[in-house]
């Protein structure tokens, strides 16, 4: 077996999505074709002749995986981004979780030697263009073995918060802190060096505070969408995409709590907009190598994947995923939880994020510090390649250089949870 680490990582900014988001006038293809570009531009393969090193690119697309996102964007996005023809692409789908299932398919494809000695992976999602649920058309006979209340998300946050007892104010809690978290995180720019800049026309009502450190454009978007924008009188304005948008450092416990209940109306209805995930745009990818990849690239491994875990559970409580997928990925690699130094799980919403935080006994310390779903946002199949690559950069980080383990983890809608180990490479 093959060892194979992660070399390189690059993100688009993660946009809010609706009629404000900053990326309304940028299709998902065009994001993941930025991403594919800078990260050829990161290990020196801009020249087409060169490319063919790369064995494959496995691309993760989910819960409408059609329109702009449709037909393979694996392989699309990747011919758009200028990408050589030789180099082949795929497209995965595990839900929320596919960002980093694609990366463990090129991971384990490349360690039993069936693969190259370099490849990319990650993930993108739209959802401002492609709104979740859009085109589905489940099966008349799936409600007689589940819970068809469970197909919305919403609802199963709801249930976990019932059934486990996590209060209004502990999931209010648990989101101001995620903000709280995130905006000083941005405030340090600790994402920011595999954030790509991206000059775009966005919502002029929107337009504020795109680009705290004044950074220049790595990316001009095509004006394609723009101009239909301008057409109907949209009014936009040009500006420099360089952080995440969906923060609200102003959160307070007092703003939270006088948010309505969104997905049930009863007396007990505690899940709101505002300990909820948000909805989002954006694209992220890693580089893979083996040793030999590597060298060839002439780039130094950051980290390597030593353990990875997929679990099933039932519908309805589909948010305690990751505290059965985190123990399994745990005894795969014969590790234990004092092992790990930070915890990246993604907050799909309070409820269960409190739930899981509980059941483990993790060190709130450690948990999400750069923020997570709720505050940075949940572009699904995103999300696992956005975590990955701000992990990179926590090992980076002078503050964390006594950690040698983080773990990634989410629950995945209808019933999942998946978990990876990720260890520094000295």
């Amino acid at each position: 077996m093959k060892d194979v680490f992660v070399v390189e990582a690059a993100r688009t900014p993660v946009a809010r999505a609706g009629k404000q988001s900053w990326f309304t006038n940028v299709r998902v293809d065009e994001l993941s074709a930025i991403v594919f570009k800078e990260l050829r531009k990161r290990v020196g393969l801009e020249d087409k002749a060169k490319q063919g090193i790369i064995d494959d690119v496995v691309w993760a697309a989910t819960a409408n995986a059609f329109m702009e996102a449709g037909l393979n964007i694996g392989r699309l996005a990747w011919i758009l981004s200028d990408g050589s023809y030789d180099v082949p692409g795929c497209t995965v789908d595990r839900f929320c979780a596919s960002g980093l299932n694609s990366i463990e398919f090129a991971i384990a494809t490349m360690m039993n030697g069936w693969g190259g000695d370099v490849a990319i992976a990650g993930g993108c999602q739209h959802m401002s263009h492609i709104p979740m649920g859009a085109g589905a058309d489940v099966h008349p006979d799936l409600g007689n073995y589940m819970n068809m209340m469970a197909i919305n998300m919403g609802y199963t946050a709801e249930i976990v918060a019932r059934r486990f007892n996590i209060s209004r104010e502990e999931q209010d809690q648990f989101a101001m802190e995620s903000h709280l978290k995130c905006a000083a995180a941005q405030e340090k720019d600790k994402a920011g060096p595999v954030t790509v800049a991206i000059q775009a026309k966005v919502p002029a009502k929107g337009a504020k505070n795109t680009n705290p450190f004044n950074k220049k454009a790595d990316y001009v978007a095509t004006d394609h969408l723009a101009k239909a924008a301008a057409e109907k009188g949209d009014d936009l304005a040009d500006v420099i995409l360089a952080r995440d948008q969906g923060v609200r450092p102003e959160t307070t416990m007092e703003s939270l709590a006088a948010m309505a209940p969104v997905f049930m109306q009863d007396e007990v209805a505690s899940v709101t907009a505002g300990n909820s995930s948000q909805i989002n745009d954006a694209a992220a990818g890693v580089v893979l190598a083996t040793a030999e990849g590597a060298k060839a690239l002439g780039k130094k491994p950051i980290m390597k994947m030593v353990s990875w875990a997929v679990i099933g559970l039932e519908p309805d409580i589909m948010g305690i995923g990751p505290a059965l997928a985190i123990p399994k990925a745990l005894k795969r690699a014969g590790m234990t939880q004092d092992q790990i130094g930070l915890w990246e799980i993604n907050e799909a919403f309070a409820s269960q994020s409190c739930y899981v935080q509980k059941t483990l006994n993790l060190p709130k310390d450690r948990l999400n510090l750069w923020g997570s779903g709720i505050s940075i946002g949940h572009p699904l199949a995103c999300t696992g390649a956005r975590i990955a690559c701000d992990i990179t950069q926590m090992f980076r980080d002078p503050d964390f250089s006594d950690v040698e383990y983080i773990v990634e983890s989410m629950c995945i809608g209808h019933g999942h949870g998946a978990a990876a180990i990720w260890q520094r490479v000295k």
